[in-house]
């Protein structure tokens, strides 16, 4: 049985395989928002799975998900 969990991507293929621009991508490394390995001066992976945990942390809840402490009832 094989798993995707050492399957690296660059930056092309994350964006891909996100919908996330890589202008917006590289805002996020440089912000240090996602994870990624930096191999010498060029070379970027990342590992999809670990930046689509990463981006989860910023995902915003509906507005009327959760209820006002001072609404009435």
């Amino acid at each position: 049985m094989q798993t995707n969990k050492y399957k690296l991507v660059n930056i092309a293929g994350l964006s891909e395989h996100n919908g996330i621009p890589v202008r917006t991508l590289r805002s996020f490394m440089a912000a240090r928002k996602i994870p990624f390995l930096k191999f010498g001066h060029r070379t970027i992976f990342f590992d999809p799975e670990e930046v689509d945990r990463a981006l989860q942390r910023f995902e915003v809840q509906e507005v009327g998900s959760r209820p006002h402490r001072g609404a009435a009832k």
